[in-house]
């Protein structure tokens, strides 16, 4: 009889803890690493900021300059709002950002005198790292890093 009450409560046990096993909360997904290199002569080499935050094709596109200013600095905190991080021309500096859950990033670029390409939107699967190059004139390239040992 205590033999078989054993057996019970242990196979309670296992099945308890396979079910809490299996109803554990999935990971959160990586950092997303940002090498930003900027040009001396960028915004007339006058510090800017870079806005990041959680998106999709739509509201991207309806995103204005006036608006993510706005948004970059407001008191109140918004769960879209990924990272505002300063820039200064001339160096490279490297960020991180948590990647949302779900949805795609934007990087905004408040620049002194934006050109038509101050925002740029980053698509899922994510990689790991992207080169982010802002040149003389405020040409912005954003590609995947390249490690070095890809090139073997």
């Amino acid at each position: 009889m205590k033999l078989l009450l054993i057996f019970k409560v242990a196979l309670l046990l296992t099945v308890i803890n396979i079910l809490m096993g299996c109803s554990s909360t999935p990971k959160p997904p990586p950092p997303l690493g940002l090498n930003v290199s900027v040009n001396i002569q960028a915004n007339n080499g006058e510090l800017f900021y870079v806005v990041a935050k959680t998106t999709n094709e739509k509201g991207f596109m309806l995103d204005s300059y006036e608006n993510i200013a706005n948004f970059a600095f407001s008191d109140n905190p918004d769960p879209d709002r990924l990272s505002v991080f300063s820039v200064v021309p001339g160096t490279n500096q490297d960020y991180t950002i948590i990647q949302p859950a779900e949805g795609m990033i934007g990087l905004y670029f408040l620049l002194t005198k934006p050109g038509s390409q101050w925002k740029k939107l980053l698509t899922i699967p994510f990689e790991s790292n992207y080169d982010v190059i802002l040149d003389a004139t405020g040409k912005i390239v954003i590609r995947k890093s390249k490690h070095w040992y890809s090139l073997f």
